[in-house]
């Protein structure tokens, strides 16, 4: 719509109309294709809404126009309808001359992001939360890039812990069957971590002669006892691989990896120098940061033991990501729990790192949460991790693709279950909670990751049975129908809404646009045949399809999903 936009300005300002102007799409074509409300002009002007809108309608009605062809009034709104030859000429040719370009924006090509997210504890597992928090994060940084900042992409990693300490415990409590696991496969290895993770919590739990059982292992690893050392970095090398092969799987890949064993020195120096100042204070052995003063809550950043707390390594960690990095902003993709949690660890930060002010953004995620699936509740228990969620799904594809014939089936399958579970995921608000119905995520009608795939397989289809110099000229075909001019401007909309992603850090805004988009050309599709017409129809025809093509697989990009040929 920019470009469209661009052009009808000009217009307003020549009839003494003075902006900004916000411009929306009317719900119905038949009230325009673009509108204008004239609200915030009527304070300025001196007259209502509705006589602004009159009197800049009656003026524009003077002005010949190769781009309007019509201004009517609704009200206090202005509706523009659009010559559908500009549309062909201007949209339609700005997609195919740009072509994966098309959407993309370059303001900000000099600033540099920092966006932090997957963010797993080894030792524990990767639950529907990590799925959530590394899906999104994985879009949000492509939405970045799209709209031309350089990202840099991390995860931090929780190495150290009571979960490590309960996790230790469990392994010397079953030492045999640890070292029995030499040279079997890394699933083995991962189940065996997930018993003795769940032994060792239960254990804490029964009493405080328990509890300081595992306590002394987390004192091991802090001091870097020298006894546990082989055992530790053995188990935490499987996690991590277990880990590295889910971010394979989910296709994303980090720029830095870190971990809250190389923080956890500097956060207790960080912490002791800001005692000195009066940063933080001592309080019954611990010492804290009185967020209340701040009208936050007090939060312990070392605790009576000595032991460094998440708050005080994420001290650390702030200083080592500026200076790694030097970034404008670090965007920090984790669970709306979290929220209080970063106001106080950015307002200590503001204090520790003054050149950390106005850095430091906190995105709250939603929670991912299964509905309606006995298969999957009953399989996963009550930890439902990544590896099950992606097995049991591409089980659910598969149902539905029985009698697909297909070449590469396998490598299609893989993509329809990353479509099923990444648009579940990034449909709804990056805030909102998702509940992941896996009948929904996987079906080929409807709003659905498949669904989208479908119909970039449907518009491929077509496509390789044609040449693309069977194309015509845009500019110069003339008989648009109401269809083929209500998804040209459905395709003049991406821009926008890639930039909009960008500003709000969600990728709702695009995943909601794809859904829109493909419902507009399956309308395209049935009220206008494109192999069964004739001449610069089928030609014009084509070459809209084309173009849908290219929307489309810009736009799942930026969710993380791969297109298909076939399905």
């Amino acid at each position: 719509m920019n470009s469209i936009v661009s052009y009808i300005e000009p217009l307003l300002e020549s009839v003494g109309l003075e902006g900004p102007f916000v411009f929306s799409t009317p719900p119905n074509m038949v009230m325009g294709d673009i509108a204008l409300a004239c609200f915030p002009f009527a304070k300025k002007y001196g007259k209502s809404p509705v006589d602004v809108a009159l009197e800049v309608q009656e003026k524009l009605s003077n002005i010949p126009s190769e781009i309007i062809s019509r201004v009517e009034v609704s009200g206090p709104y202005i509706n523009f309808f659009i010559e559908r030859s500009f549309l062909a000429g201007h949209i339609m040719e700005e997609v195919l001359e740009k072509g994966e370009d098309y959407g993309k924006h370059t303001q900000s090509k000099k600033t540099q992001i920092l966006v932090e997210y997957g963010c797993p504890n080894p030792l524990k597992a990767f639950h529907l939360g990590h799925v959530k928090n590394l899906i999104t994060g994985e879009s949000v940084a492509r939405v970045l890039e799209n709209a031309g900042y350089t990202i840099k992409r991390v995860n931090y990693q929780g190495d150290v812990g009571m979960h490590v300490a309960k996790s230790l415990w469990g392994i010397y409590n079953s030492k045999e069957e640890f070292d029995a696991l030499e040279g079997k496969s890394l699933k083995e290895r991962i189940s065996y971590l997930g018993k003795v993770y769940a032994h060792g919590a239960a254990h804490f739990e029964k009493g405080e002669v328990q509890k300081a059982e595992v306590v002394s292992y987390n004192k091991k690893v802090y001091t870097k006892d020298p006894s546990i050392q082989e055992v530790y970095k053995k188990a935490i090398d499987w996690s991590l691989s277990y880990f590295d092969e889910l971010y394979t799987v989910f296709g994303t890949k980090f720029d830095a990896l870190y971990f809250e064993s190389q923080m956890y020195e500097r956060g207790v120096e960080i912490v002791q120098k800001g005692v000195e100042k009066n940063i933080f204070i001592k309080s019954d052995g611990a010492i804290i940061f009185t967020g209340s003063d701040y009208g936050l809550h007090d939060r312990v950043f070392i605790n009576s033991e000595g032991f460094p707390t998440y708050e005080a390594k994420d001290l650390a960690l702030a200083e080592k990501h500026i200076k790694d990095f030097s970034p404008e902003k670090i965007i920090h993709i984790v669970g709306k729990e979290q929220t209080e949690y970063f106001k106080v660890v950015f307002k200590a930060l503001e204090q520790t790192l003054p050149e950390s002010i106005g850095k430091e953004y906190h995105i709250p995620g939603g929670f991912l949460q299964l509905k309606g699936n006995k298969k999957m509740s009953s399989r996963a228990g009550s930890v439902v991790t990544g590896d099950t969620l992606v097995q049991i799904t591409k089980e659910e594809v598969e149902n539905v693709m029985t009698d697909s014939v297909l070449k590469n089936k396998s490598a299609v399958v893989d993509a329809v279950v990353m479509a099923a579970i990444k648009y579940t995921t990034l449909k709804s608000d990056i805030t909102k909670d998702v509940a992941f119905d896996m009948d929904d995520a996987v079906r080929t009608q409807g709003d659905s990751g498949p669904y989208l795939l479908y119909i970039g397989a449907r518009i491929a289809s077509i496509l390789d049975k044609v040449k693309k110099e069977d194309m015509v000229d845009t500019k110069k075909y003339t008989g648009i129908t109401d269809e083929e001019k209500r998804l040209m401007l459905m395709l003049g909309q991406f821009p926008d809404i890639t930039k909009k992603a960008a500003q709000m850090y969600d990728p709702s805004y695009v995943a909601r646009y794809l859904f829109d988009m493909a419902q507009c050309f399956n309308t395209f599709y049935t009220m206008c045949p494109v192999l069964q017409s004739e001449g610069e129809q089928k030609q014009f025809r084509l070459a809209l399809l084309h173009c849908t093509q290219t929307v489309l697989q810009n736009g799942l990009h930026l969710l993380g999903i791969s297109t298909v040929k076939e399905m």
